[in-house]
């Protein structure tokens, strides 16, 4: 797989791609349709950057400057010409001037490679990060009832401190905006400690409403006998 640095072909999206995620896309505007057969045909990487201004179909829209390099896994081509397919997110990258030369969009970049985590200083706001997601997923679990002898299994997490983060970044169900933030965040040890603020609010939150129905479900109880 081949990284243009100076002419990366780039998919404007609603969606924010992480390092270490998957995400699948269907192509179906013509514009990406030949991107994606160029990317297939060289061996081409490309970015996926979130929209700061504009629409996925359309005018070329507005990107913001970090995104993430994406690498196709597989393919699924329709009758229609339309195209399924699936990309793995690998490195983050800073788009430093925009193309609109050819029919889709392009940028020259920099990438930005993870930096060598010290482990020692990173161990323990990892720890802590990784156990507020494991508590706000059982939590979420609770509140949907559905705990089950699969979902009771214990969550298993990545134990690289910077797949950890880019991790539970992407399933955090929290805003684009936020998402991007994290994304662009340099350090993973920022990057966690900014996750794990969210789930101390999230947790909070979520108590709240689980006191809120246990004491409706109370009142229901009583009122019955």
């Amino acid at each position: 797989m081949k990284i243009l640095e100076s002419d990366l072909p780039l998919f404007p999206l609603n969606t924010v791609l992480f390092p270490q995620a998957r995400l699948p896309l269907q192509i179906f505007e013509p514009r990406y349709r030949e991107m994606i057969d160029r990317c297939l045909a060289e061996d081409l990487a490309f970015g996926v950057v979130l929209i700061k201004e504009g629409n996925e179909v359309g005018a070329p829209a507005i990107p913001h400057d970090i995104g993430t390099i994406a690498r196709i896994i597989d393919v699924a081509r329709l009758a229609d010409g339309r195209m399924n397919i699936n990309v793995a997110g690998i490195t983050r990258f800073k788009l430093l001037e925009r193309s609109t030369e050819r029919a889709y969009l392009t940028g020259r970049i920099q990438l930005l490679p993870d930096e060598d985590v010290d482990l020692a200083k990173t161990e323990r706001t990892a720890r802590r990060t990784a156990q507020l997601f494991k508590e706000y997923v059982a939590a979420l679990r609770s509140l949907a009832e559905s705990e089950n002898d699969e979902v009771k299994e214990e969550l298993q997490l990545p134990k690289d401190p910077t797949v950890l983060s880019y991790s539970i970044a992407a399933s955090l169900p929290i805003s684009l905006s936020d998402k991007q933030t994290l994304l662009a965040t340099p350090m993973t040890i920022q990057r966690l400690r900014r996750e794990a603020a969210f789930l101390e609010r999230e947790l909070q939150l979520l108590r709240l409403v689980s006191e809120k129905s246990d004491q409706i479900r109370d009142q229901g109880s009583f009122s019955l006998n």
